[in-house]
Order: C-alpha cells, then sequence, then structure tokens
C-alpha cells in the first residue's frame, strides 16, 4: 500500500514548532504520523524560508536551525519553480501564496494539502483540510 503524501502549510508548521494553542495538538499529530513512517509530510521550500524568517525572530538563528533540521529529517521538500509561479499567477485563488503553494502540491502529487485556512483554497482538485480535520478522518479510516 501506497503511502499518503500530505502536503503541509506553513501555518501548520509553525502550530507545531511554536506550540501554538489550540493546534499545537494536532499540529504535533499530524508530524508524529511522518516520524513514524505513517505519512510523508511534504514541505515547499518557500515554507522552510518563510518559517525560519518567523522562527528566527521568535528562538534566534540557531533554534530557528535546529527546529528546521528536525522537520527535514521527517519530511520531504517541494521543489517548485516557474511552473507554479505562472499557475499561480492565473489561478482564481486570490491569495497569491495559496494559489503558489496549491500548485506546488499538485505537482509533487500530494492526496491532501493540510491547512488551517482550508477556506482560501476554493475550487481545488485535492483535498483541503484543518490537520485537526485530517486526523480525525484517518482516526476514522
Amino acid at each position: 500500500m501506497k503511502k499518503e503524501r500530505v502536503f503541509v502549510d506553513t501555518n501548520i508548521i509553525l502550530d507545531w514548532l511554536g506550540k501554538r494553542a489550540p493546534f499545537f495538538q494536532y499540529a504535533e499529530q499530524l508530524f508524529l504520523k511522518a516520524e513514524h513512517k505513517e505519512i510523508e509530510i511534504l514541505i515547499s521550500t518557500m515554507s522552510y524560508i518563510s518559517t525560519e524568517y518567523i522562527l528566527r525572530k521568535q528562538l534566534g538563528r540557531d533554534r530557528a536551525k535546529q527546529a528546521l533540521m528536525g522537520i527535514r529529517a521527517i519530511s520531504s521538500v517541494c521543489s517548485s519553480g516557474k511552473k507554479e509561479i505562472d499557475l499561480a499567477l492565473i489561478s482564481d485563488i486570490r491569495d497569491f501564496e495559496d494559489a503558489f503553494q496549491y500548485f506546488t502540491a499538485l505537482t509533487h502529487s500530494a492526496n491532501a494539502i493540510i491547512t488551517r485556512n482550508p477556506k482560501d483554497f476554493k475550487s481545488t482538485s485535492i483535498p483541503i483540510m484543518s490537520a485537526e480535520e485530517y486526523i480525525k478522518f484517518v482516526q476514522k479510516n
């Protein structure tokens, strides 16, 4: 059986690393599933950059890099470029960053996008859900 590939948005990474209540619990469960090799987590290069920028301000450079090294050990990096930018520019998704993330997820054959802002992704061809929704879905099935 092929492992499910879930694309994780920046806000979910920050929920986990920042232990942001009330979202931390489900973000942590998601990353634990990746650590136990139950799922494959996909993260865009943009999310690594954005996460480092935010964490560096909160934790300092060294701790931010350490946190990213931990995430890198249990996830796959999704490279992107011209194709995803071009698709995001002509997309019906209003927010450019969300559109870019969506097309990066599509390019890398994600089965779902996990984000705290599912409403920002309209008219998509793959499921968009919160970490809580995903964890509850997986527990049911």
